[in-house]
């Protein structure tokens, strides 16, 4: 496809995907080998990241590009078409919101998750509380920016799920409760009660780790591809092609909570080991949603990780190490 105006689109946006993941491999090192001490450098490292990524994404030129591409007929399943639907959308967010801002979210988020973990360590809120009241200050500024008046919460929402109302999710979760009362209430008078405490033994961290990496190499994981690490939180992200990082916490007395956890990431990072990399830096090779996102880390550790075919299988392992 020989479309200049398409092809300089592209070449912006893959530049700035650049610029983004670089940001992201500060991220990741901020959770994962951060020292204490360096978290407000690295603060406002993030928050000129955030900053620069914003400034680039929102020149003027990217909205003629747009324009130019939009009063062009073009088939609506198209790449092309996909694309510059997808950008039009996160443009109009975008340029709803003053730089200033964007670098305050991004320093403030760095600097209150040093806190909280901080706080978590020590068992001690008041630590994190100040970081919380100002992070959702924030948050309430991006949100009056970008609805227009209009709801707040749908704005924010919008981010996570394209589309989606707080309304609709009210209406989901009133169709729902009463069959999850229901359940819980059945499960509650059934008498059962797992048998939890034989789980409670000791398990070496280095076998939990063996342990888990097995399992999310036979799900399907590519460790050419990814990594496993420690962080105070799992979680996932994706870097790039070919560089997907996924962590966990680890406790000797349980190795539930790990080895689900990275199950749990696992599916973050099947989904984003899936993404095509020829479409890289275009909302063609991004996830859709966060909400498909999560539906896939919720496949793999529930449907799948607590599934008795599941544990057939790895039962025999489990015994191996433990």
């Amino acid at each position: 496809m020989n479309i200049p105006a398409y092809t300089e689109l592209l070449n912006a946006l893959r530049s700035i995907a650049l610029l983004s993941s670089t940001a992201s491999v500060l991220g990741w090192d901020e959770r994962t080998m951060l020292p204490p001490k360096g978290i407000t450098h690295r603060a406002e490292q993030m928050a000129n990241l955030a900053g620069m990524v914003h400034h680039r994404f929102t020149a003027p030129r990217i909205g003629d590009l747009l324009s130019e591409l939009e009063s062009q007929q073009h088939d609506p399943a198209s790449d092309l078409a996909v694309n510059v639907r997808e950008i039009r959308r996160n443009y109009n967010r975008a340029t709803k919101l003053p730089g200033s801002l964007v670098e305050a979210l991004s320093r403030t988020a760095s600097l209150a998750e040093g806190a909280w973990v901080e706080a978590k360590q020590k068992s001690n809120y008041p630590l994190f509380r100040p970081w919380l009241d100002e992070t959702l200050e924030l948050k309430r500024q991006q949100a009056a920016c970008l609805a227009d008046g209009g709801d707040k919460y749908d704005a924010l929402l919008d981010e996570f799920e394209p589309g989606a109302k707080a309304a609709d999710i009210a209406r989901l979760f009133d169709e729902m409760r009463p069959r999850l009362v229901k359940l819980i209430q059945q499960i509650r008078n059934s008498g059962r009660v797992a048998p939890i405490e034989k789980l409670i033994g000791q398990y070496p961290i280095p076998a939990q780790e063996q342990f888990s990496r097995f399992a999310a190499e036979k799900v399907g994981f590519d460790f050419a591809a990814g990594r496993l690490d420690v962080s105070a939180h799992p979680f996932c992200t994706d870097l790039g092609p070919g560089d997907v990082r996924i962590t966990t916490r680890y406790d000797e007395t349980d190795f539930t909570g790990s080895f689900f956890g990275v199950l749990h990431e696992t599916g973050h990072g099947l989904y984003s080991q899936g993404l095509p990399a020829e479409h890289y830096g275009t909302p063609r090779g991004e996830a859709i949603s966060l909400g498909i996102h999560e539906s896939q880390s919720r496949l793999w550790e529930n449907f799948v990780g607590r599934s008795v075919s599941f544990w057939t299988f790895m039962l025999p392992h489990a015994r191996r190490l433990f």
